[in-house]
């Protein structure tokens, strides 16, 4: 697939960023506002691939990553400003950058962060993508910094916006390969967005890049330097990772931070999932929530459902009381 930028990416220009919006009475208005805006906002002159110009107003930094940095910012659409975000990363990782953009424009979903733009900078220095701003950073600094625990309604609320979001990733032939708490944003009426596809690639060409040791599933913890097996099936990656995220949400800590016990462990030396969740726990959640969690993070690799499974049943939509039976037999 032809990627959808001119051959010029980059460009060395020497014009002043006024320059950059041409000589339209409306693009000039906006100039001066850009200008007012100088003493206390970073301008950067950019275009894109197919050799517009603009100027990006960049505001604070907001994170970092190992090749990146997120900053908040602004955009002015028809003279009216919208908070955004903009991932900038160095020219010599542009086409990381690139790849990122087109799969999350490939996996539009509600709960998926949406990207709008690339832009490179005049100077030719750095590449930038535009997206939505979250209104809370991520999930793990949202329910660190709480009072108490989440409520049932919230839980239930994420967990079908969380694994409806990446079981459409899933369907559309791709995996995001680094899910953690810190990847899943909050808006403000605290809806989840699924951010950083920086590791994220087609199914049968996914390698496991970057991760983090707890939201690898146990089969891969020792396999960590090595290519992922042939047969198996990457999507039980991200699986893992939903049911960690859910179960930080539920908890505020991860899993396994104690020692399992022997009674825990089935005859095969695993871990059921539903030996996790104290039952201090389960009363903090719905039942259905329990059951997700616990099948998510089922040891055997064998007996964790695929997400799309998961949203077949009938209580995913419709969470229901905890006497009433669940339907798994999809599950096994």
């Amino acid at each position: 697939m032809k990627m959808p930028f001119g051959s010029r990416l980059t460009r060395w220009v020497s014009r002043p960023f006024q320059d950059c919006f041409g000589s339209s009475r409306e693009k000039s208005v906006d100039i001066v506002k850009y200008a007012d805006l100088r003493n206390n906002d970073m301008l950067l002159p950019v275009e894109n691939g197919h050799g517009r110009k603009g100027v990006l107003i960049f505001r604070q930094k907001i994170n970092s990553g190992g090749t990146s940095f997120i900053y908040a910012g602004v955009t002015c659409i028809s003279n009216i400003r919208y908070p955004v975000a903009f991932k900038v990363v160095k020219e010599k990782h542009r086409d990381l950058l690139l790849k990122e953009y087109m799969i999350m424009r490939s996996v539009w979903h509600e709960n998926i962060l949406r990207v709008w733009g690339i832009y490179f900078s005049v100077r030719g220095s750095v590449v930038i993508m535009r997206m939505n701003l979250a209104y809370h950073r991520d999930l793990y600094s949202y329910i660190s910094t709480m009072e108490g625990y989440a409520t049932e309604y919230l839980l239930d609320k994420w967990m079908r916006e969380l694994v409806s979001a990446i079981s459409h990733v899933h369907i559309s032939g791709y995996i995001h390969g680094n899910l953690n708490y810190e990847n899943v944003l909050l808006t403000k009426d605290l809806s989840i967005k699924v951010a950083d596809f920086g590791s994220a690639d087609k199914k049968d060409t996914f390698r496991l890049t970057r991760y983090d040791p707890t939201f690898v599933p146990p089969e891969l913890k020792f396999r960590l330097s090595e290519s992922i097996p042939h047969d198996y099936n990457p999507c039980l990656i991200d699986i893992w990772g939903v049911g960690v995220v859910l179960f930080f949400a539920l908890t505020k800590h991860l899993p396994f931070t104690e020692v399992v016990s022997m009674s825990a462990t089935d005859v095969h030396g695993n871990c059921p999932g539903d030996t996790l969740l104290y039952q201090n726990d389960r009363k903090q959640c719905s039942a259905s929530y329990v059951k997700v969690v616990s099948k998510l993070m089922d040891y055997n690799a064998g007996r964790r459902p695929q997400l799309f499974l998961v949203i077949c049943q009938n209580y995913f939509d419709e969470p229901q009381n905890e006497e009433e039976p669940l339907d798994l037999e999809q599950f096994s």
